[in-house]
Parts: structure tokens; C-alpha cells; sequence
């Protein structure tokens, strides 16, 4: 639910032309303990690039376990082909396109980095963009995180302890004060002087940190563009669950 716009994002006309290209990406891990990736990117535009779509997308490759890879691969594609057949719905209404006329151009991005990558864990964070008329685009971002023993994907409440997202919230806030070098969140430039962290907020671990992730206008204005909050395992040790498939310490 809290990412519903990102199927605006992924979305392709069915009336046009989808071109795949596959390429290898590189990983700067020692192959032996971690999964191997590919970009998956499509590309396409309509006949007078009025919509041009160009998406990267990751698949899991060469997995020691041939039906986790399936099973993981099968849930990112299946995000993906949701947002074609919602796409294809809003097609159907023309009043949108004929609200801003043919001159312009709509454009949909997509982007994602693998922040966290071992057998038993991979950690995908995703950003996208799109332009579909008005003052100027929107950014929104996307992390997955998935367990390799059986390709099932954490949310936020598979990390943190029960009762503790108050404390969770505090130390976000604290890493955005320093980041912004600010005495309060309002000077920060957010919306309010405190955070709300439910437990299906967006994140990704990246190696020792948790970084939650906030899209424009979700605790600031899109002129801050993605607010993240890099928070060190270190500090949040007592709220952490045990037994996580990463290191903690």
C-alpha cells in the first residue's frame, strides 16, 4: 500500500514497442559468498517519443538454489507486471494525456543498487523517477530484503523488537539533525519537529547500518528530494531482533 506510486513508475502502454536487453552487473564482492545479479532494462518510447521508458531491473542469477532464484526472481517481476496491467488501465482514460497535450514528453526511470549482498542476504535498493506533466518530477525510492535460505522478503518489523519504533523513530531523528546539521527538524527543512516510523517504513541495510527512506513530501518537501536516515547498527543494538541473517556488531 505505502508504495502504490510506485507502480506509476514501472508502468508500460501495451501499445508500444518493449525492447530487452540484458546485462551483467559488476559486483565489487567476492563471488563465493555473495549472489550474482543482471540488469534487466527495458526501453521503449512511443512513435513521437511523447513517453519514454527506460527501466533497470534486477534478477538474481546463478543461485546455488535454482527454486529460491526462481522464487525471488518470480517476485520481482511480478512488481513489474503489475505496474504494466495498471498502466494499461490508465491509458484507457485519454482526458490525462489531453490535459497536457502531445507536445509534452513523459518520462519513467528507474535505477537500483545492491547495497548489501551475501548467500544469505541481499539487500536492493531502487530509485525511480517519472515526469508526467506539472512543475517538475517525482522521486521515489524502494528497498528490498530478501532471504536467500527461502526468498522471502523483511520488512521492518522482521528486524526491529516489538514496542521499539519509538526508539527506532528517536535515533532517525537524530542521524537527520546531523545530516542536516540542524537543532531541529523544522530547521531541517521537514514537515514536522518529529518522525513516525511504522513497521512497514521503507529501508535497506547497507554492511553495519540501517538506512530508512522517505519519499519527497512523505516528512519534507520535494525540494529536499529522498530523505534517508543512516542509522549504525551500534546505536540501535538493543531494539535489533536476533538471530539476523547480517552482522550486527
Amino acid at each position: 500500500m505505502k508504495k502504490v506510486l510506485f507502480i506509476f513508475l514501472l508502468i508500460i502502454s501495451t501499445n508500444f514497442i518493449l525492447a530487452e536487453c540484458l546485462l551483467i552487473q559488476n559486483i565489487s564482492y567476492n563471488k563465493v559468498d555473495t549472489v550474482e545479479t543482471k540488469v534487466v532494462n527495458y526501453s521503449s518510447s512511443n512513435s513521437d517519443s511523447t513517453v519514454v521508458i527506460n527501466i533497470d531491473f534486477p534478477q538474481i542469477i546463478n543461485f546455488e538454489n535454482a527454486e529460491i532464484e526462481k522464487k525471488v526472481n518470480l517476485f520481482l517481476e511480478e512488481e513489474f507486471k503489475q505496474s504494466i496491467a495498471w498502466f494499461d488501465e490508465l491509458q484507457t482514460d485519454s482526458s490525462y494525456f489531453l490535459e497536457f497535450g502531445t507536445e509534452m514528453q513523459f518520462t519513467f526511470e528507474t535505477g537500483f543498487q545492491v547495497e548489501y549482498n551475501s548467500k544469505e542476504f541481499i539487500s536492493i535498493a531502487l530509485s525511480h523517477y517519472q515526469f508526467t506533466g506539472g512543475a517538475h518530477g517525482n522521486y521515489f525510492a524502494l528497498g528490498y530484503n530478501i532471504l536467500m535460505k527461502d526468498g522471502s522478503v523483511l520488512s521492518l518489523k522482521d528486524i526491529i523488537k516489538d514496542d521499539s519504533f519509538d526508539l527506532l523513530a528517536f535515533e532517525c531523528e537524530q542521524a537527520i539533525l546531523e545530516k542536516y546539521e540542524a537543532s531541529s527538524l523544522i530547521e531541517a527543512g521537514l514537515f514536522e519537529d518529529e518522525i513516525e516510523i511504522l513497521d512497514d517504513q521503507d529501508f535497506y541495510i547497507k554492511p553495519g547500518v540501517l538506512v530508512l527512506q522517505f519519499d519527497p513530501y512523505e516528512i519534507g518537501p520535494w525540494v529536499m528530494g529522498e530523505v534517508t536516515a543512516e542509522i549504525p547498527f551500534e546505536k540501535i543494538k538493543d531494539i535489533l531482533k536476533e538471530n539476523l541473517p547480517f552482522p550486527t556488531n
